[in-house]
């Protein structure tokens, strides 16, 4: 079985429960309140500064010219996501340079990033890479859940940017590549690995679903 069957597997539940989380349904919904969604997006472009330099710490690590020109891809690609989905997003409900400048992470978003970083320099690179496929591939799969789900609410939701992003055909090509890249990069590892790499998952999935709800009971308590 590829590592990735078996990771999907592990948290196949985290991430049905994440499909169902208020923040996610309302966005689909259109219902989402624009102050929660205003924060998240300023808390998911702060992740995501984040997540590009874990990936430039994975490129120093590797050494195969293969995945580094992966990675590169990945980086670049990341980057794209940023100037597409976010800052036209930002821009639209008038988040400014200096406002996410002066805007702090959320505490679960500083254990989150810190627990990726960890996996990377402490258990290696195909730690570090299936730490941060977790997200990827997690944005992905609700994204398609939802869509599938409301089709008719999402079409004219005032988010349908975020479920067209995440459901687009280049997102999708993306992921597959980084998913294939993953099995290759695991195919002699032994049973011990595959678990230690099933737990990593399952805690970045966990830190992904306590994200949603923070997000929502924390503006939700601003009201």
């Amino acid at each position: 079985m590829k590592l990735s069957d078996t990771l999907f597997a592990e948290v196949e539940g985290l991430w049905k429960e994440a499909a169902g989380k208020p923040f996610v349904i309302e966005m689909a919904k259109g219902t989402l309140d624009e102050d929660r969604f205003r924060h998240y997006m300023i808390q998911d472009y702060l992740y995501l500064q984040d997540y590009m330099d874990i990936l430039n710490l994975i490129l120093a690590h590797a050494s195969d010219p293969g995945l580094r020109d992966f990675l590169r891809g990945t980086i670049e690609e990341t980057k794209n996501e940023i100037e597409r989905v976010h800052v036209p997003n930002m821009r639209k409900i008038g988040i400014r340079d200096e406002e996410l400048s002066g805007c702090g992470r959320e505490s679960v978003i500083i254990e989150y990033v810190g627990y990726m970083k960890r996996q990377l320099e402490e258990k290696g690179l195909l730690a570090g890479l299936t730490a941060m496929l977790q997200c990827s591939w997690a944005y992905a799969y609700i994204g398609k859940t939802l869509t599938e789900k409301y089709p008719d609410n999402i079409a004219a939701s005032p988010y349908r940017s975020w479920f067209e992003a995440y459901t687009c055909g280049d997102y999708a090509a993306a992921n597959r590549k980084w998913i294939d890249v993953l099995d290759k990069e695991a195919e002699a590892i032994g049973d011990a690995e595959r678990a230690r790499l099933c737990r990593i998952f399952r805690t970045c999935a966990e830190y992904e679903n306590r994200l949603w709800d923070e997000l929502y009971s924390r503006e939700k308590g601003h009201e």
